[in-house]
């Protein structure tokens, strides 16, 4: 691609006072510019081109600006409290809801994979812990239990212990810097039941998973970290392929998915 100094340098040559060029000679000073300003525009248009941003690009980068956005919005919101005053998440969230329908008119991006076993939700920032078939923490096969120990109702159950306890164990060598979590994120957690049935997608019928996440799936009943109003021996779970609430007791064992993150 040719510069603009590249291009007044070519036209420099003919300067005042040099005899006219006769016709089916070298072309004079305005042909060599205007073809040179054809060359650069052309030039220009090609790399815009090659660089031209997809309409998924542009979709994912609107959220994840939006996303930022939202998340500076609630924080100047809380600061509200150290005063006082009443916060208002409702604008916050407002605008971030214009925003996504904004970006659902370019592209569907609902999912951004991180490269890391994790995929960030771009409708709500939640970040996922995506399951595989490998045999590895994050197998998709493997299933925990909620509570282990009596009176059965707290969170001392494989889901707590094993599961996040191994997305979690993070190790520190001099007590500044921990290392060995999962994507390098030591909050992993269990999505509450709203979280998790926010994930799931319309529409639904059985055949398919009824939600988009990348990864592996398994068509069952997930652990919420939501206990059960007045039933503290209950958790509530979903299921993937109906879809549906459910309920169970503590002490069985299904399928987990962790997160972390969020508003």
């Amino acid at each position: 691609m040719m510069s603009r100094n590249t291009r007044r340098a070519a036209c420099a040559h003919v300067k005042r006072g040099e005899p006219p060029r006769r016709r089916g000679r070298a072309p004079g000073r305005r042909n060599l510019c205007a073809t040179l300003g054809l060359s650069l525009a052309m030039g220009l248009a090609l790399v815009s081109t090659a660089y031209a941003a997809t309409d998924l690009e542009r979709c994912e980068k609107k959220k994840l600006v939006g996303l930022g956005k939202r998340d500076l919005c609630m924080a100047k919101e809380r600061s509200k409290e150290v005063s006082g005053r009443i916060p208002d998440f409702a604008r916050c969230e407002a605008r971030f809801q214009a925003v996504l329908l904004a970006a659902e008119r370019i592209a569907d991006c609902r999912w951004h994979e991180n490269g890391d076993g994790t995929a960030t939700d771009l409708n709500t920032g939640l970040q996922w812990e995506l399951k595989t078939d490998d045999g590895s923490i994050h197998d998709v096969d493997d299933m925990y239990t909620w509570t282990g120990t009596a009176p059965y109702t707290d969170p001392s159950g494989t889901a707590f212990v094993e599961f996040l306890g191994t997305l979690n164990g993070g190790v520190t060598s001099d007590g500044t810097a921990t290392t060995g979590c999962f994507a390098d994120r030591c909050d992993w957690r269990l999505p509450t039941i709203e979280e998790l049935a926010g994930i799931l997608e319309e529409p639904c019928g059985g055949v398919t998973p009824c939600t988009s996440i990348p990864g592996e799936l398994m068509e069952h009943y997930y652990w919420s970290s939501s206990t059960v109003e007045d039933t503290e021996g209950i958790a509530w779970l979903l299921l993937f392929n109906s879809p549906g609430l459910g309920v169970g007791s503590k002490t069985n064992s299904s399928y987990v998915r962790a997160v972390r993150g969020g508003p």
